[in-house]
């Protein structure tokens, strides 16, 4: 399925080109499009079906141009303490490197991702019609395409809501161009209660149990780590619990069941590298694959290559991980530290050579780039958090230690002070998180939900300031920052958008 996705991208584009509104969502009414020739037949599920993976992956990886290439990195990663602007002169760059966003940033648009939850819509609303013009449509065909319809509208909205707050909610297909294209905001409450969890919900109802899936679609794991991931991100951590036994209990890629309860359920210390490089292990749940033989080059920030990156690995962290903690083995598998005077070389997502040094050059571009969306590594890290937060200190130090100790990190005794208190787990597991989950467009995300923002990022902020001659005035209080603004040309189509503070 992974060279379906990338092959028919273009047929799905035609197939579903209903997804997004070029005045305010980059929709097509499909009053433009001969819908009637479509969803007549399975192949046309599945053309449908992989124009929405199309425009994630296009959104997550690709689709700018230049140093604007993917949005994984941008909104995951680029404003938390791991990277930080390079010498060159890109401007969106060093507006989140200083927490000095502005409603032109190229990474505040939306745009890409109401096109994936148009096109979501387009699949919700005709996949069930098939049937009536192709018997071998079965039940079973059904369900699991409108399973992954509602979990990809679901995922797609759950970015949304966590980048922007507030936004507009679009359920239907845009069919009609006398339609208004324009909608005000809803409460990211709402979307969430309303939208995202129901959708979830619905797909997890709908998925086959036990199956097999494949790492480069939303299956049974998949759709049962988002949903503990919303409720991880609303503090919900009571919610959150039954979402990772029904995660545990799914199947891998590989066919094992993840269980999630040993070290055996990881993949040994010398595998690790497998989980980004082939993506298909037992710890992956869910990626995605960019392929530059039919798609170009992955030139995102988080799959850095070798030269004019527009971000760079900071400086300080460089220094901690390389120096602070030499026995973890993950910094030197993450980081390419034997490249002189250079700090942009994240070798995570590409191939470890036989021998010597990696060769960064043109070639470096054409590797495949597997960005991993959730693996099971990031799931029990995040369910310690869970039982950390209701009191089981005994739990979250298993797993913490189990991640450790494949990190060839020793275990925390109970006893140390480092995880003797709920506050000190808590931190000790965003620790440890960060360098696991290094640029898998995690951290940001971590730093907001756990309220940490200002306490990690302020002094840091405040380094950066310094060495450029401003104010050090670090990221401050005002947390309304934590959101980004919503692109002025969104604005501009809308006028019933209303920009969030203190952007405005």
């Amino acid at each position: 399925m992974k060279k379906t996705i990338l092959n028919i991208a273009m047929l799905a584009t035609l197939a579903v080109t209903s997804g997004g509104c070029e005045k305010f969502l980059d929709e097509r009414p499909l009053t433009q499009v001969p819908v009637e020739s479509y969803f007549k037949n399975t192949k046309d599920i599945n053309a449908a079906l992989t124009g929405v993976y199309a425009s994630l992956q296009m959104e997550m990886t690709g689709g700018g141009t230049g140093s604007t290439w993917g949005k994984y990195y941008f909104w995951g990663e680029g404003r938390a303490d791991n990277f930080d602007k390079t010498q060159y002169n890109f401007a969106h760059a060093l507006e989140i490197a200083f927490n000095g966003l502005t409603a032109g940033n190229a990474a505040s648009n939306w745009t890409g991702l109401y096109r994936t939850i148009g096109r979501a819509n387009n699949c919700i609303k005709n996949i069930p019609l098939v049937p009536q013009y192709d018997r071998t449509a079965t039940k079973a065909i059904i369900d699991n395409a409108m399973a992954q319809s509602y979990a990809l509208r679901a995922l797609s909205y759950f970015w949304i809501v966590r980048l922007w707050g507030d936004a507009p909610v679009w359920l239907e297909p845009y069919t009609d161009v006398n339609e208004n294209p324009r909608k005000a905001r809803e409460s990211k409450d709402k979307i969430i209660n309303e939208v995202i969890i129901p959708d979830l919900e619905k797909a997890y109802e709908l998925i086959p149990k036990n199956a097999t899936p494949s790492q480069w679609l939303i299956g049974e794991g998949a759709i049962c780590a988002i949903m503990a991931d919303v409720y991880m991100w609303r503090n919900e951590y009571q919610k959150a619990l039954p979402w990772f036994d029904n995660l545990f209990k799914a199947k891998s890629p590989t066919g094992k069941v993840f269980t999630g309860m040993s070290a055996a359920d990881l993949v040994a210390q010398a595998d690790w590298k497998k989980v980004f490089v082939n993506a298909n292990t037992h710890e992956n749940i869910f990626s995605i694959h960019w392929d530059f033989a039919v798609n170009g080059c992955a030139c995102t920030p988080v799959s850095l290559y070798h030269s004019n990156s527009p971000n760079k690995i900071d400086s300080l962290t460089w220094v901690v991980w390389r120096d602070a903690v030499p026995a973890d083995w993950r910094r030197t598998q993450t980081i390419d530290y034997n490249v002189s005077g250079l700090q942009d070389r994240l070798l995570k997502f590409y191939p470890a050579p036989t021998s010597g040094n990696p060769v960064w050059n043109d070639n470096t571009k054409q590797v495949p780039v597997y960005l991993t969306m959730y693996r099971l590594t990031d799931m029990m890290l995040l369910y310690a958090e869970a039982v950390n937060q209701n009191g089981d200190l005994v739990t979250a130090l298993k797993w913490l230690n189990i991640v450790r100790n494949r990190a060839n990190l020793p275990s925390y005794l109970d006893t140390d002070a480092a995880v003797a208190t709920k506050e000190a787990m808590q931190n000790a597991l965003l620790n440890e998180r960060r360098w696991e989950l290094f640029g898998e467009g995690k951290r940001w995300f971590d730093l907001v939900r756990t309220r940490k923002v200002q306490e990690v990022m302020d002094p840091i902020l405040k380094i950066r300031q310094h060495r450029q001659g401003v104010e050090e005035i670090g990221f401050g209080s005002d947390e309304r920052k934590w959101l980004w603004p919503i692109h002025r040309t969104l604005i501009e189509d809308n006028p019933l958008l209303k920009q969030n503070e203190p952007y405005n």
